[in-house]
C-alpha cells in the first residue's frame, strides 16, 4: 500500500511539473527571466568595469541576447556552456514571450533608444533559414549573409546597415580587417538618449570641479542641479542609490560610493543585491526632497573583446574552431570569432514634461533637504522598471565639460 502511494505522488507531482513547465503566460516568463538577466548583467558588467578602469557604458540586456542568438544554433556541450550562463528558457513559447516583452519595451522606447544588432557570416557557408528566421523572431538580431573575400566591400554595406538603424549615431562599426580568416562576425550598436520626466533647468547649471576618490581635483563637469522628491535610499554596501524617473516607465538608477569603495567594485557589490529589492527599499521608504546635482555627460564605449571577458564566465566552446557546435547554424564548422559593441549615451537637462515644479524647488530653502551630489565617481543603470531589465549601465569616472 505504501508503495501505491508513493508511486501516484510521485505520478502527481510529475504531472504538476509538466504543468508548470508549460504554464506559458507573459507574466511567468517575464518571472523566470528576471533573475537570470540580472545576475548576467552584473557579473558582465563587473568584468567590463575592470577592462575600461570604470569609465564606460554598455549595454548587458543586448550581450545578453547576442548569447542568447549563440545558443539558438548549438548544440552539446557549445549549447550548455551558453544556457548555464545566460539561464534562459529552452522552451519555444516562453521564447515567444521574450520577443513579445523586448517588442514592448523597444515600442515604448522608440524615440529614446536604439539597437541595432547583427550576425555577419560569410554567404559560402549555407546558413539554415530556420536559424535566420528564428533569431530576427525572437531576439530581433538580423543574420546578414555577406561574402567574407570581398572584405571592403562588406564592412562598407554592414556599416551602412548598422549606421541607417541607428540613426546615423554610430557609423563605422565593424573594418575591413575584421572579415579576415572567419566566417561569421557579431556586432551590437546601441544608442539612448534621456528623457526625464521632470527636467533639469539649463540655468541652474554650473561648472564644477569633480574629484577622485581619494579627494583630489581631476577636472571640471557641467554640474546640473534639481531640488524635488526622488526615491533615495543607503544600501549596507555604503552605497547612495538615487532614483531619477525618464519618461516611459524607465528609470536611472545612481550609484554613489559613501567611502573607502572604488566606483569600479560597484557592479561586484551589486551581485549580493536585486534591483528588486532597491525597488522595494523605495517604496518601503518613500520619496524624500532631495536636492541632486549630478554631471551633464556623453559617454561612448567601443568593446571589441567581448569574447575575452565572457571567456572569464564560463563560455569557451564556442570561440573554439575545433569544438565549436554550432550545427544548427550551418552544418559547416562555425564558431564566433569577434563579437562587439558600441554604446552610446547621454545625459542633459533635457526631458518632456515643463519646468516649472523644477524651477520653484529649486529657488526654495527647506531645512530637512537630503543631498546628492555626484561629484566624483559614480555608477548608473537605466532600467526598464516592468521587466526589471537593464538596458544600460555603466560607470563616471573622467570628467569632460560638455
Amino acid at each position: 500500500m505504501t508503495l501505491k502511494v508513493l508511486f501516484l505522488f510521485a505520478m502527481l507531482q510529475l504531472v504538476y511539473s509538466a504543468n508548470q513547465t508549460y504554464n506559458c503566460k507573459e507574466r511567468s516568463a517575464l518571472l523566470l527571466l528576471k533573475r537570470p538577466a540580472y545576475n548576467f548583467s552584473t557579473r558582465i558588467l563587473d568584468r567590463v568595469a575592470q577592462n575600461e578602469n570604470a569609465h564606460f557604458v554598455f549595454s548587458p540586456l543586448s550581450t545578453w541576447l547576442q548569447l542568447s542568438t549563440l545558443a539558438e544554433g548549438a548544440t552539446g556541450i557549445t549549447l550548455r556552456e551558453l544556457s548555464e550562463v545566460t539561464r534562459q528558457h529552452r522552451n519555444r513559447c516562453f521564447k515567444m514571450k521574450l520577443a513579445r516583452i523586448l517588442q514592448k519595451i523597444y515600442k515604448r522606447l522608440k524615440r529614446e533608444f536604439k539597437r541595432n544588432s547583427v550576425i555577419v557570416i560569410d554567404d559560402t557557408s549555407a546558413v539554415k533559414k530556420n536559424y535566420i528566421r528564428n533569431v530576427q523572431k525572437f531576439y530581433g538580431v538580423k543574420v546578414l549573409l555577406k561574402r567574407f573575400s570581398y572584405p571592403e566591400i562588406s564592412a562598407a554595406e554592414v556599416n551602412r546597415f548598422i549606421k541607417s538603424g541607428t540613426n546615423g549615431i554610430i557609423t563605422e562599426a565593424l573594418s575591413s580587417y575584421d572579415f579576415n580568416n572567419t566566417v561569421m562576425l557579431m556586432s551590437d550598436n546601441v544608442y539612448f538618449r534621456s528623457a526625464w520626466q521632470i527636467p533639469f533647468n539649463p540655468a541652474y547649471t554650473k561648472t564644477e570641479d569633480f574629484w577622485s576618490s581619494s579627494g583630489n581635483s581631476i577636472g571640471e563637469v557641467n554640474m546640473m542641479n534639481q531640488i524635488g522628491y526622488f526615491n533615495m535610499i543607503k544600501l549596507p554596501l555604503n552605497i547612495k542609490v538615487l532614483e531619477i524617473p525618464c519618461n516611459n516607465g524607465i528609470s536611472m538608477l545612481l550609484f554613489l560610493p559613501i567611502k573607502d569603495i572604488w566606483v569600479g567594485d560597484i557592479f561586484y557589490d551589486l551581485q549580493k543585491t536585486t534591483l528588486n529589492s532597491i525597488f522595494n527599499a523605495f517604496k518601503y521608504q518613500g520619496p524624500k526632497l532631495v536636492n541632486v546635482r549630478i554631471p551633464r555627460f556623453k559617454v561612448t564605449t567601443s568593446i571589441d573583446n567581448l569574447p575575452e571577458l565572457i571567456y572569464d564566465m564560463g563560455v569557451r566552446r564556442v570561440f573554439n574552431p575545433k569544438k565549436s557546435e554550432l550545427n544548427n547554424i550551418s552544418d559547416y564548422i562555425m564558431y564566433a570569432s569577434l563579437i562587439t559593441q558600441i554604446a552610446d549615451i547621454e545625459v542633459t537637462e533635457q526631458g518632456v514634461t515643463g519646468t516649472v515644479r523644477a524651477e520653484t524647488l529649486v529657488n526654495e530653502t527647506v531645512n530637512d533637504t537630503e543631498e546628492f551630489v555626484a561629484n566624483r565617481p559614480f555608477a548608473f543603470i537605466i532600467v526598464d522598471k516592468k521587466s526589471q531589465f537593464i538596458i544600460f549601465a555603466g560607470e563616471y569616472s573622467e570628467p569632460s565639460v560638455i
